[in-house]
C-alpha cells in the first residue's frame, strides 16, 4: 500500500464519525448535568426519567460509534499504520475508546457496587479527553499528510 492510500477519511464518513462522537458526548454531558443536585432515592422527580432516557440514548450512540470505529480498521487504521503515519494519536484514541467501552459495560454490570462511583468519574473524565483528542488526531494527521506539489499540473502539460 502506498503512503497515504486509503488513509484519509472521506468527508461524509468523517462527518458520520464526528456526529457519532457528538451524540455520545452530548447525551453523556446532559446525563451528568441532569444529575446535579438530584437525590438518588427520590424517584418522584421527573429528571430521573429523563436521565434514564439519556442513559439509554448514550448507550445506543456508543454502540453505533463502536461500529463506526470498527469499520475504520480495514483502510484508515491499517493503512495509516503501514504508512507509519499518526500512530501515537491513533493508537491512543483506539485505546481510550476501548477503555470507555469497557468502563460502560462495567458501569452496567459492576463487579462490586462500591466501585461504581470511581468507574463513573473515570469514564466521564476519559470521555471528555477523547472528545478533545479527536480533533487533535485529525490535525496531526493533516500535518503528516504528504503534500502535493504545485508543479504536478505543469509536468502533466509537458507530457501532452
Amino acid at each position: 500500500m502506498s503512503t497515504g492510500a486509503g488513509v484519509r477519511l472521506g468527508l461524509y464518513f468523517r462527518l458520520l464519525v464526528y456526529a457519532g462522537v457528538l451524540a455520545v458526548a452530548i447525551s453523556g454531558i446532559c446525563w451528568i448535568l441532569l444529575g446535579l443536585g438530584l437525590t438518588t432515592d427520590d424517584f418522584t422527580n421527573p429528571r430521573h426519567l429523563w436521565r434514564h432516557r439519556l442513559l439509554v440514548s448514550h448507550g445506543v450512540a456508543a454502540y453505533c460509534l463502536l461500529w463506526l470505529v470498527g469499520s475504520l480498521f480495514p483502510r484508515h487504521q491499517r493503512g495509516a499504520w503501514r504508512a507509519r503515519r499518526n500512530r501515537a494519536s491513533g493508537s491512543t484514541l483506539t485505546i481510550m475508546l476501548l477503555i470507555l467501552a469497557l468502563g460502560g459495560l462495567t458501569l452496567y454490570y459492576p463487579p462490586n457496587e462500591d466501585w461504581r462511583n470511581a468507574i463513573s468519574i473515570s469514564h466521564q473524565i476519559l470521555g471528555v479527553i477523547l472528545v478533545l483528542a479527536l480533533p487533535l488526531h485529525a490535525w496531526l494527521g493533516s500535518l503528516s499528510r504528504p503534500k502535493h506539489h504545485a508543479t504536478a499540473p505543469a509536468r502533466q502539460a509537458e507530457h501532452k
